[in-house]
Parts: structure tokens; sequence; C-alpha cells
């Protein structure tokens, strides 16, 4: 065997699981392009980036976030190494394949190892302004001296930019900021001759250990190496993390392979899980609070937009210059209304022909619909008498909603206090204010951030209360075998808005959870990084617990401030070791619950007995949801059918409080939104999304505009038994393992899909059959004699010009409504053909309409009454199953600020069905849809899009939103709400 590749002599006798086959045939080693896999905790990265690296078969580098997985891999790595001496996790002695944590590789020298390089950096963008590089040096000096904490500033703000960038930039400025220890390191791998480097949970590698990698690949290539790199996660980081994502997927480039979490489950390696949402609303006091917050902000906004340069930003905004604008002769100023009352001048040459004030404000409109009627509502509040609000449709004419200030507040900060530099100190409180109600206003423009609303709702008094109930629920399920797991953010943390009655955080949640009736009596232990508590009722036993658990001497005292609650210390045992021990005494069935932070409980804690997750965490991005729910996965042996249960509780304003906004269930969506799940409704299927989570029905009253309350979702949610779970994900059968993204329907089957097809169908079959008995008249003329014949000729050739437009019409659209499915496959077909015409799918694409088993293959039927099928794009790649499903769901979603309205059962191409349908739609709204984005915005494609619909679905009008006579469509459009039917789009599982 060469000495390059010692890994080949490397064995593996055992049986590979079919998705690691998968892994193993589908990606090559051979090469130097890096390969990039994503798969959940207990799928077996570990053997899978081992088998990798011995494929490859050269010298291995294993790099571990920390010390305990880092030994996990040394400990794997020597069950299949031809010796024990070939696998180290020393840096001092390294071997064929060597373990070690990204820190021993990042250790950076001293305080601020980049003050030295953001000095440099500083004194280049002084010379850059103009002055010498004497007269710059002498100008930091004496900051340095003279100001020193601006100075430190300074050099703080350029050390950070450095730190996210200097890969780019100059990947050995990276190594001199190391510690010379870890530059030594560095140097011995380089001289080891590594040539593969495999990154274990690489979604931790944004920012600075993403930088060092990418240093020490750079130091391999320069001594002549090609190494590969193989990045192992069980999730991806999120896009948003900006620079730091940069760097991440500088290193490792597009996923190669993506382990769903379903096939380890259904290959029996992960338990099954269902998973559910607990809603709640914010205590009386919290709300009161966020009511105050609310009064304040609108009186701020009203004072701001109320006079000067505000109020004429309103009217510059729905008066914008026309295009090639002509000179105009000033007003005369004894004359003119103040500013804030003012309309802009019309050009002479346009005052003869029209009103330029009704051109300016469609033209507004047109170029940003959203933003006009923003300033329209505000306008008409705050300046009810200004003359432009008498120009304004009467439904223009009313308060703007909280979202709409904020982004006209914003707005205007940018477009008149920004560029005027005798406005700082108003431009500084505009911004304090909107940071102060959650959106950071930058040079840039308005971005949502963290708000008082979103503090509270995240941390509401109502989540702990609600665990306590979750907890009850599970326990008259479960009995004796709960084992449960509460997970926060913080163990104590305030809010610095105010407003929160007392801490929120771990210490709060267990603190309520010992005092709630129907929890008291669960053995419970709360585990953050500086305290370990229990009850006090249970002191006595849990101490002895722990003591033996720790193989330590432990020490209980009461806690000053709640005597119901004990602490257990032992002395020189750090909260690591507690962490294990509360895996070791639940699993023994001596703790049922926990409750911890997620710094200890989010990632690497591994205690199969767990079966369930209570989410009281407000971050939601993949990782660590994805990290959480691996907490409960875990198979344990003491319960072979083990399933796992794990909530999010969610927190809504009660719909009558005077605030409206929802960033606990936005960030309800974006959890769920990489979480694969049985869907709620359809259990035979496997789906990604909140569909796993939460019936159609509970969706659709979320999405509606009127805000439900959390005890009416609250009832709609029902514990399925376990053992129905367990049977809906078949676990041990054959799999594709393919995922498929489609357009998923749950409607009720007995009625129409558009509420104004059945007086559409009557009008036209009215007509129809009157056009037939004419006609039948008119044959009955013609046979009388010569007269009848001429007459009877006429009115046949009359009904005939008239009722077969009207004929062909009906029976059209007759057929396409004849069954839900066949009118989501002409939709479909619709749709493709206009994604087609925009070039955004290919010539191959075509609808279908897939109808499930009754009972979802999963042993619970759908409930009674509710039809389920799915359209999909066959022929399709997977971004393009994607869009059409993403199109068909804006389609028949809520409308909300499209740019173009289709009309649905009204219009025609002939005058007379026209007519007909326009009389039969006096009475009753009329159904609007929003056209997907996706189609563009091409005369020549909208169209044909309206030809095709009138062809395949039925009449229709289509209804560009640009102006204010738009405003009247839109709030019909947006009053008669969504086609009836949930549609939204599931990627599936097979």
């Amino acid at each position: 065997m060469s000495p390059q590749v010692p890994l080949r002599r490397w064995r593996f006798d055992g049986q590979l699981r079919h998705y690691q086959a998968d892994v193993l045939d589908g990606v090559d080693v051979t090469g130097t392009a890096p390969l990039h896999i994503v798969a959940p905790p207990g799928s077996g990265k570990t053997l899978l980036g081992l088998l990798l690296a011995m494929r490859r078969g050269t010298r291995a580098l294993v790099l571990a976030p920390t010390v305990t997985i880092r030994d996990q891999w040394a400990e794997t790595a020597r069950t299949l190494a031809a010796g024990p001496d070939e696998v180290s996790i020393d840096g001092d002695a390294l071997r064929d394949l060597s373990a070690l944590t990204y820190q021993a590789v990042s250790v950076l020298d001293g305080d601020n190892p980049l003050a030295a390089l953001a000095h440099d950096r500083w004194l280049r963008e002084l010379e850059a302004d103009g002055r010498s590089e004497r007269a710059a040096s002498e100008w930091l000096d004496d900051l340095r001296s003279g100001n020193s904490r601006a100075y430190a500033s300074g050099i703080a703000r350029r050390s950070r930019t450095l730190r996210r960038r200097i890969a780019q930039e100059d990947p050995d400025a990276l190594m001199r900021a190391l510690h010379p220890r870890a530059r030594a390191l560095i140097e011995r791998l380089v001289a080891h001759r590594v040539d593969t480097i495999v990154l274990d949970e690489c979604h931790h590698l944004l920012d600075h250990w993403a930088l060092v990698v990418a240093a020490l690949v750079a130091q391999l290539r320069a001594a002549g190496r090609s190494p590969l790199v193989i990045g192992l996660t069980a999730t991806l980081p999120s896009p948003d993390d900006g620079t730091a994502y940069d760097n991440y997927t500088a290193i490792l480039g597009d996923v190669d392979h993506e382990v769903p979490v379903p096939a380890v489950v259904r290959e029996g390696n992960l338990a099954p899980y269902r998973e559910y949402v607990r809603f709640v609303e914010p205590t009386a006091d919290e709300v009161a609070f966020l009511s105050g917050a609310a009064t304040a902000l609108a009186v701020l906004i009203r004072a701001t937009f109320a006079r000067g340069a505000g109020a004429d930003h309103l009217v510059d905004v729905l008066q914008p210059p026309l295009p090639h604008p002509e000179p105009v002769d000033e007003p005369d100023a004894e004359t003119s209304p103040p500013p804030a009352l003012r309309l802009p001048p019309a050009r002479p040459e346009e005052a003869s022909t029209s009103d330029t004030a009704d051109i300016r404000l469609s033209r507004a409109f047109a170029d940003d619909f959203a933003g006009a009627e923003a300033a329209a509502a505000m306008l008409s509040t705050v300046h009810p008498d200004h003359p432009l609000v008498a120009r304004l449709p009467a439904l223009a004419r009313r308060p703007p909603t909280t979202d709409e200030a904020l982004r006209l507040l914003g707005r205007f900060a940018l477009d008149r206090v920004l560029p005027d530099a005798s406005a700082r100190e108003q431009w500084d409180r505009i911004r304090a204010t909107l940071a102060d109600f959650g959106f950071s206003l930058t040079d840039r423009g308005l971005r949502r951030t963290r708000d008082p609303i979103d503090t509270m709702l995240a941390s509401s008094l109502a989540k702990d209360r609600a665990a306590c109930d979750i907890l009850r629920l599970e326990r008259d399920h479960l009995g004796p075998r709960l084992r449960a797991l509460i997970v926060t953010d913080f163990s104590e943390h305030g809010n610095r808005h105010g407003g929160l009655i007392g801490p929120a955080g771990a210490v709060r949640t267990f603190g309520v959870l010992t005092t709630d009736a129907a929890t008291a009596d669960l053995r419970g232990a709360l585990i953050t990084g500086s305290t370990t508590r229990v009850a006090t009722r249970h002191a006595d036993a849990l101490a002895g617990a722990f003591s033996a658990a720790l193989d330590a001497a432990v020490m209980t005292a009461p806690v000053a401030d709640d005597p119901g609650v004990t602490e257990i210390a032992a002395p020189g045992v750090g909260a690591a070791t507690f962490v294990r021990a509360a895996a070791a005494l639940l699993t023994r069935g001596e703790l049922d619950v926990v409750v911890g932070t997620r710094g200890l409980f989010g990632e690497g804690w591994d205690c199969p007995a767990v079966n369930t997750l209570i989410d009281l965490t407000s971050v939601a991005t993949p990782a660590a949801t994805q990290q959480l729910r691996g907490r409960t996965l875990r198979l344990d042996p003491a319960w072979p059918d083990k399933v796992a249960h794990n909530w999010t509780v969610t927190a809504l304003l009660p719909p009558a409080a005077p605030l409206h906004a929802v960033p606990d269930l936005e960030r309800l969506r974006r959890k769920h939104a990489q979480l694969w799940g049985l869907h709620r409704d359809d259990p035979g299927r496997i789906v990604r999304g909140l569909s796993s989570a939460l019936t159609g029905e509970q969706q659709r009253r979320l999405d509606a505009l009127d805000r439900p309350a959390a005890a009416d979702l609250d009832a709609l949610t029902v514990l399925i038994p376990r053992e129905h779970t367990h049977a809906m994900w078949r676990v041990g059968e054959p799999y594709d393992d393919r995922e498929e993204v489609g357009a998923l329907v749950a409607r009720r089957a007995a009625e129409p899909a558009f509420r104004t097809r059945r007086r559409a169908d009557a009008a036209l079959a009215r007509a129809t059959a009157a056009l037939g008995v004419v006609a039948v008249g008119a044959l009955a003329l013609m046979i009388s004699g010569p007269v009848g014949l001429a007459i009877g000729s006429a009115l046949l050739l009359s009904a005939t010009g008239v009722g077969v437009p009207v004929a062909v019409a009906w029976l059209s659209a007759r057929r396409a409504h004849a069954s839900a499915p066949e009118l989501y496959r002409r939709v479909g077909l619709v749709v493709v053909a206009a994604l087609r015409r925009a070039g955004r799918v290919g010539s191959d694409v075509r609808p279908k309409v897939i109808i499930p088993a009754t009972d979802g293959g999963g042993g619970m039927s759908p409930p009674t009454g509710i039809q389920h099928f799915e359209v999909v794009a066959t022929g399709a790649s997977l971004a393009e199953q994607r869009l059409f499903a993403s199109a068909m769901s804006e389609l028949f979603a809520a409308v909300r600020t499209p740019r173009r309205l289709l009309q649905v059962d009204a219009g025609g191409r002939s005058p007379v069905v026209r007519w007909l349908l326009a009389r039969a739609n006096r009475s009753d709204p009329s159904q609007f849809l929003a056209v997907p984005t996706a189609i563009g915005g091409r005369a020549a494609n909208l169209t044909a899009f309206v030809d095709d619909w009138q062809r395949h679905v039925g009449p229709c009008v289509l209804h560009v939103i640009d102006g204010p006579e738009s405003l009247a469509i839109l709030a019909e459009a947006r009053r008669t709400g969504a086609v009836d039917g949930d549609l939204a789009v599931a990627e599936r599982w097979h």
C-alpha cells in the first residue's frame, strides 16, 4: 500500500444504511472540489465522513466544534484503523487521521490580534482622504492620546470588518494574527502532508473559523497539495448571515448530497415523530404594556406628518414629477397656501387639457401602489381638508395601518431628513424611535429587527404556563414514560424596552413549573451554565440521585427568593457534567423533565430517553431548529416503539388588541420551513413546512384578514395517539428517497372553488335555454309557410349568432368545473403555458393532479367532507416544480397587494356573455385572483394568459392595479378573501 494513501488499509465490515450507500455512490472523492453533505443528527455522519476519507485514502484531519465530538470521531476511527496508533487527538503528535477542535487551529494572538492591521487600514483610509502618511499617523496618535474611547471604537469597528473579510483579501494576514502555537500547528499539518480535511458540524464555519480553515487550505495548496474538504452538517446556516454565509459557501460550495430526516426514520435509525403547536395570548399586564407602546408610536407618527416637511413628503409621494418637466412660474408667496397644503404646479400646456394633479396621482399609484396607498391613507387622516384628499377614491380615505405608517416614516427620513445636513438631530431621533419599535434605519433603507412586541411575545409568561399544560397533556397519554425537555434562550434575561413582569428565561419557567398544579408533582430539574435547581419537595431524593450520577458529594441550599426551589451544587463540578448527569437521570427514570438553555441542550447533548420537546426559544434559524429536534429523535433502547412529540409554543396578540403584529407567528413559519413531518390532515404524506404541524383550517384562520383567538386555534389541535403516528411513518418499508414539490389542495368537497360559479353557471344556463326555446320557435315558424320561413330564418340566425357563444362559454365552464381536480388541472395548464412563455420552465413541463388514497395510507381518515389532492409539474426539475407550486399558491391565496388581478366568472369573449355575467354579478361580490408575478408583466404574455384562461377555465377579466381608481377593485378583492379551500406549496418526500 502506498504511503501516500494510508487510510486505504482501513476496513469497515458492517452494513451500510441505504442512504449512506447513496452518498458514497453519488459523490467523487478523487477530485479537489469540496464535498458538502447534509444529514440529520443520528444518521451516522461520523461513520460516513470516515468512509469518505478512507475512499480517498490520504492523511486526514477532522475538525470538530467540541472536545466531546472530537473524541467520538477518534473512538469510531480506531474501530476502522489498521492499528491503534494511526489515530490521534494531539496536535503535537499527528497521525494518519488526526481529530482536533476548531479552536486548536484558530487561537488568536492577544485580545485584539487584528488591532495592528486595523490601525494600518485606518492610516490608508486617511491617506486616501488626502492626508500625507505623516499627517495621518500624527492625527491617529493625537486621537489615541486625546480621545482613547473614540480611537478604541474605530479600531474595534475595523477589526470586525477585517475579521469577516480578511480571507478574501489576504489569507496570510490572518496567519500573522494567529497565536504562535496555532501557526505552528498549521505548519505541522502542512509538513505532515494532510490531504483530506473533514469539517464536522460545518454550519459553525461562520466568520472566524471559516476564515482560519480557508487559510489552512491556502497553506496546503501553497505547499503543492490539492486538499479535499468534506463538510458534514445537520443543517445549513441561513443566507441572512451575510458575509459570514459567504465565507461558509466559499469553502464548501453548494450541497452535494442531502440525507432527509424521513429517510433515516424510515430506515429505523431515528424515532418517528410528530410536530405540534400550542398557541397562547400574552397576559393582561403584557397586553397593557404593548397598548401603551402603540399609543406612543401613534403620537410620534402623527406629529411627524401633521406639519412641515412631513406633510410635504406625503404630497410629494402622491404627486411625483412627470417625465420631462418644463419650467413653471413660482406661485405668489402672498396668495399661495402653506407648503403643507399646496398642490404641485401644473405645466401650462397640460392645464388646458387635463388636471395635472390627477395625472400625477395616477402616476404615483402606477409606480408604487403600496407606497401611494399608504401616503393617501396618512394624508386623509392628518389633513382631511387637503385638496388632494378630495381627488382620492373614498376607499383611500382611511387610517393607515401600523406597518404602512412605519414604512412612511422610514421613507420620509431617507428622502427628506438624511440629505439635509442640518437635520442630523431629527435623523438620530427618528432612528432611535424606530429602533425602539423594531426597525433599523440606515442609509440603505428600513429593516425590521427586534421590537417590544416581538420581545414581549417571545418572552411572554403565558408560554411558561402553556408548557405546564403540554406536560399535563403528554403525561395523560404517556404516564410514567414521560421524559421531557424544555428549552429556552437564556437562563435569565430582561427586556430593555421594559414591560416584562420580572426576568424571563429558564429560571422563571422552572419556577412556574414547580408551582403549577398540573406539574407540581413532576420530578424536574433546572440546569443552566451557573446553577442546578430542583423543587424543594423533591430535593432529598434528587440530591442523592445527582450525587450518584456525578460520583461526587453534593450540597443543597434553599433559593432565597423562592422557597419552593432548592439549589444543588457539587464543588469542582461544572455545568457540562451536570448536563450529562441529567441525561443519566432521565434515562433511569429518576427525572421526568429538564428545563435548560439552548446553549447547553441545543447541540451535542445525547439522551435517547427524551420523548417530548417543548421549544420556548426565539431562534428560528434552520441550524438551531434542526439541532433542537435532534434531541428527541434518538432511538430509545428501553422503548423500541418510541415516538417523539416536538412542541412549539407561539404567542398571538388577542383579536381586540390595538396592535396588529405577528412576529411570533412569522417565527413559527420560519422554524418549520425546513422541517419534514407527517401532513396534519393527510397523514399518508411526508411534507416539509407548517402543514406538518397545523391543520388546513388552522392555517386558513391564520391567513385570514380577521385575527383568530389563540384558544380557537388550540381547539382544533388533537393529540394523535403515538401508535398511530408510528404506523403512519411505515418504519422499515422501502422508499425512493425522492423529493417532489407540488401545490397541495385541501378543500370542501361539495363546494365550488369560485364562490361566483353557481350564479355565473345559472345565468349562462338560463340564457342558453331561452335561446334554445327561441331557436325551436324559429324552426316551427320556418315550416309553417313562406312568411314563417322568412321570419323564422331571421330569428334562427339571430338566436344562433347570440346563443352559440353563450352555449360554448357555458359548456366549456361546466366541463372545467365538473370536479375540483379537473379545474385545478386546467388552471395548471394555463399557469404552465404562461411560465413557459416567460422562459421560466421548459417545454416538457406538464401539470398533473394526484389524488391520494382515502385514508392517506396511514390508518387515519382525513376530516369528513374535506377533499385532498396535489397538483404537480411533471417533466420538471425540482426548481421548476417549486416555481410552479409557488405560482399556483399565489394565484389561489388571499389577495394582498398584487400588481394584477384576474376577475373570474366575469367578462367573456362575447358581448352577450359579458352582459349576462355583469348582470349576474350585480348583487354579490366578485371573485378575484392575484396573477402570479412569475409570469412577468409583458402585455403579450398577459393577453395570452387571459385567452388561455377563457379557453380552459371560463370567462375572466384582467385588472391592472396601477391607479387610485384601482383601490375599489383591490378593496373588493381583499374583502372576498381566498378561493374556497387551502392551497399550499408542499415539499413531499417519497
